[in-house]
């Protein structure tokens, strides 16, 4: 339920509100705080019944942010006439925002949960999730941060590509998050946490074939020029 929700939310994002978005994305922004503090809320005051309960599962189960980032990755390996590109290219920086924002909802769950545990902390299973947390964390900030246009602006052309490069462990890491975080509930017979890795390594693993396919395609695009030239070369020489 909880993913058909966060579906249907994103592609009310990607399609019925793309043009709003692009011009207005402060509303949007605000509404993702909202969303994030009405989460704090009703999990400091108690809050419960069937429709706070899912809400609350696509928040910090991260289910909505997640198949925003899908968005923003998935539109990189668009072909570069394509339609639906086109369409999401101008609103890639603004979806990316807003799943940060959600995002922050998660981490607070999350970090909350480790709190008791710090003493173990570093050790054993704990230590390696709190570790991987952590590690995406600082990318998930550094992705933010930079996705805003004025600090784009401040940034060197070189500087914020590498930076936006950070894109690619940060979302494989989550996903690897997620799946950890799953793993024992779909495990101990939760059909909701089976049917939500299964869904997540599809959308992740298909990411991954499409950005191998993409990268391969444009390794032999850029190779094809100067085979020409050697070509010619080679013609001319003869």
């Amino acid at each position: 339920m909880r993913f058909i929700i966060a579906l249907v939310l994103s592609l009310a994002l990607v399609v019925a509100f793309a043009k709003p978005l692009k011009k207005y994305p402060i509303p949007f922004y605000l509404g993702a705080v909202a969303l994030v503090g009405l989460y704090f809320w009703g999990v400091s005051s108690g809050m419960r019944g069937e429709a706070w309960s899912v809400f609350q599962q696509i928040i910090h189960r991260c289910a909505l942010a997640f198949l925003l980032f899908s968005v923003v990755m998935f539109v990189g390996v668009l072909n570069e006439k394509s339609r639906l590109r086109a369409h999401l290219m101008p609103i890639r920086r603004q979806l990316s925002i807003i799943a940060c924002i959600l995002a922050v909802g998660h981490i607070a769950f999350y970090t909350n949960s480790y709190l008791p545990h710090l003493v173990n902390v570093f050790s054993g299973r704990i230590g390696l999730s709190f570790g991987l947390a952590a590690f995406i964390a600082l990318l998930m900030i550094a992705l933010f941060v930079t996705s805003f246009l004025a600090v784009k602006h401040r940034m060197k052309a070189a500087a914020w590509k590498a930076a936006q490069r950070l894109a690619y462990p940060f979302y494989l890491l989550t996903y690897v998050h997620l799946a950890l975080l799953l793993m024992p509930s779909a495990l101990s017979g939760s059909q909701v946490a089976t049917v939500s890795i299964i869904v997540y390594s599809l959308v992740a693993g298909a990411y991954v074939v499409l950005r191998t396919c993409k990268a391969l395609a444009d390794h032999v695009a850029n190779a094809a020029p100067i085979e020409s030239e050697a070509e010619l070369e080679l013609v001319v020489a003869q």
